[in-house]
């Protein structure tokens, strides 16, 4: 009770509303302020860690070899051989997943007995599948071989680099075309060239340089105006 009375001095029917903060009624003098700043030691020797003094270090000690080894077998388990052979049967048959087995196979395994019994003594039904593996080569679609060709096919053409070997061009067929009507020109009052050109009569001459062109009506050629029938 001592404790809990130098605590919390309050005494416990006091109620929440009425606890008030008691203030010291001791007086500081001098530089009170300067004297908290000053760092004081609590002890002359380094402090430790927590760490430093749970696991204190031995710098001549070497490690016990033997227990490591003993300690690395134990912990991993059954050896390679006895998770991978089954029957002593070699590694390169047991190439048929579960997967493979559930769904392209569909369950196809002709050294399974078509009926179980129930074991009471293992309380399972016995033989399991597991116990008939197939042993075949496994389910070729021809993939690698295709791959295979790809990668080992001879290539005449420079060195190219990875990013235009992974994205091939693609053909002109697949690109989009962008498809737009014929531009028509306005329609304008001068003749088309290829008019004046025909409707010129072949008696005129042509005239000296810098000298407009007329014709037998006399007007120039740029004011011609184009017969009916063309």
């Amino acid at each position: 009770m001592q404790f809990l009375t130098a605590v919390s001095p309050q005494s416990f029917s006091t109620p929440s509303w009425k606890v008030e903060n008691k203030y010291s009624t001791r007086v500081l003098t001098g530089n009170w302020v300067e004297e908290r700043m000053k760092f004081t030691k609590a002890t002359e020797k380094t402090p430790q860690c927590v760490y430093r003094k749970e696991y204190v270090p031995f710098p001549g000690h070497r490690p016990d070899q033997i227990s490591r080894c003993y300690g690395k077998r134990r912990i991993e388990g059954l050896p390679y051989k006895h998770l991978i052979t089954h029957h002593q049967e070699p590694s390169h048959r047991h190439l048929i997943s579960t997967y493979d087995d559930h769904y392209n196979r569909h369950n196809y395994n002709p050294g399974l007995p078509p009926r179980r019994t129930w074991s009471g003594h293992k309380m399972l039904w016995l033989p399991e599948k597991s116990d008939f593996v197939l042993l075949a080569p496994p389910t070729n679609y021809g993939l690698y071989e295709e791959l295979q060709q790809r990668w080992l096919a001879p290539k005449a053409a420079p060195r190219e680099s990875i990013y235009t070997s992974s994205y091939p061009r693609p053909p002109l067929y697949a690109l989009s075309r962008r498809e737009h009507a014929i531009p028509v020109p306005p329609p304008s009052s001068a003749p088309c060239p290829t008019l004046l050109r025909a409707a010129r009569p072949r008696a005129v001459q042509a005239e000296p340089t810098g000298a407009p062109l007329c014709c037998p009506t006399g007007q120039a050629a740029g004011s011609l105006q184009t017969h009916p029938e063309f």
